[in-house]
């Protein structure tokens, strides 16, 4: 029989999209079974409240757990990625978190809802930042953008969770059962996704496919503050998110005097087209590069603001209720990739350990959406509800500056392409 050669590029090509098939499956079963069980418990958290008999201050002291055991999570990260590989500890902080959030509808008490949401943020923290570690590993090896599509997968995924889960609500089903269901089915997303992962890194950079090679070092002043500015830059983005969960709903019924069955819609185009925004923007960054996307996607939040704030004095009834919806909209599809763009400039950031970057701009990630609340609360009671969107306004210009330099780093992370020199 005779040898196989790699002189077409085309074969070599099919062959390293065959290989690398598996990895991306595997990728994208775990961002689905992460949004899911995420999406499952948002739902039936007022139902838990209920069957705690918690006041307001007790259950916010609850809930204040998750993005503290969050914290802890993505500092544990990198460590543990050194012990085993950036799949592996994805998929079993995944299962981990699958059973903490079987529990939680079990909880007798406040100590013991609080302490699982602490659990549960640990371990979503891990699985984060792991997952995206092998997400950017997988992008690496297959030589065309990704990432954006895995995180279109996660928020997918939330909104299937939410979806099942305002469902059982609405039909009456027990939080247990609820809980305990997400819980498997999450689990079982996260054990599929087990033989198809990637190896460890070492593996890789033996066989010379997908490799990126690190030179550990120490971090430099330089290394921190590129983390710093690209973790800004995220929680820019993460401000935006937060506004549509949080204070949309108060936005539009407050402002524009929407009923209760209109106030949703701000969150829902907001995550509309961050969806449709993660779909094509790998495409988009192929075409344009990241930094470029991120520029006009940073115009797209001041943009879309800036209407709605503008609006909100100008117009009144239905057209300022539209007006804000497209607004929301904008800036959705403004922020679609600015934090997975982020994840791959810091994961390329030379002389820090595999994952290191990336624990980093999410423990800095989540600062910002613990900050972010109580600072939209003061401009709410200081100054007016119709200004509570001027952060996104400055988080929108602070993008559109900081993208040029910052992603452009995405665009030189190292890829292997599958080509023969010359194509």
């Amino acid at each position: 029989m005779a040898a196989v050669t790699w002189t077409d590029g085309g074969a070599r090509e099919d062959a390293v999209a065959t290989g690398v098939r598996g990895p991306i499956v595997a990728t994208a079963l775990l961002f689905a079974a992460n949004g899911a069980v995420f999406g499952a418990i948002v739902p039936r958290l007022p139902d838990l409240k209920d069957a705690l008999d918690l006041g307001p201050a007790a259950f916010g002291l609850a809930m204040a757990c998750y993005p503290a055991g969050a914290l802890v999570g993505g500092l544990l990260t990198p460590a543990l990625m050194r012990r085993r590989s950036d799949g592996a500890v994805a998929v079993a902080a995944m299962i981990a978190a699958s059973a903490i959030v079987a529990l939680v509808g079990f909880s007798p008490a406040l100590a013991v809802f609080a302490g699982l949401l602490l659990l549960f943020g640990l371990c979503d923290a891990i699985t984060d930042v792991s997952m995206n570690a092998h997400g950017i590993r997988v992008q690496s090896r297959h030589g065309r953008s990704l990432i954006n599509r895995f995180h279109a997968v996660w928020s997918l995924g939330a909104a299937l969770g939410a979806a099942g889960g305002s469902v059982a609500a609405g039909v009456g089903t027990p939080v247990v059962l609820q809980m305990i269901a997400a819980g498997v089915a999450s689990t079982v997303a996260a054990l599929a996704a087990f033989p198809l992962r990637l190896g460890p890194p070492g593996a890789e950079h033996g066989s010379g496919r997908g490799a990126r090679p690190r030179t550990p070092a120490r971090a430099t002043g330089r290394t921190l503050l590129l983390l710093a500015a690209l973790g800004l830059m995220a929680c820019c983005a993460a401000i935006v998110e937060d506004f549509a969960q949080t204070w949309s709903a108060l936005y539009l019924r407050e402002v524009a005097a929407a009923g209760a069955g209109l106030a949703g819609l701000g969150f829902i185009a907001v995550q509309g087209m961050q969806l449709v925004g993660r779909l094509t923007g790998d495409r988009l960054v192929e075409g344009v590069g990241a930094a470029h996307v991120g520029r006009m996607g940073g115009a797209c939040v001041v943009a879309g603001s800036g209407a709605a704030l503008v609006a909100s004095f100008a117009l009144d009834g239905p057209v300022l209720v539209a007006a804000l919806l497209v607004g929301s909209a904008l800036a959705g599809w403004g922020i679609a990739t600015i934090i997975p763009g982020a994840m791959v400039a810091a994961d390329s950031v030379p002389g820090l350990a595999p994952g290191t970057g990336l624990a980093v701009l999410n423990w800095v990630i989540r600062l910002g959406f613990l900050a972010s609340p109580p600072v939209v609360g003061l401009i709410a009671e200081h100054a007016g509800m119709r200004w509570t969107v001027a952060p996104l306004i400055v988080g929108g210009v602070l993008i559109a500056l900081m993208a040029g330099p910052l992603l452009g780093r995405a665009d030189r992370a190292p890829v292997d392409r599958a080509r023969p020199a010359g194509h």
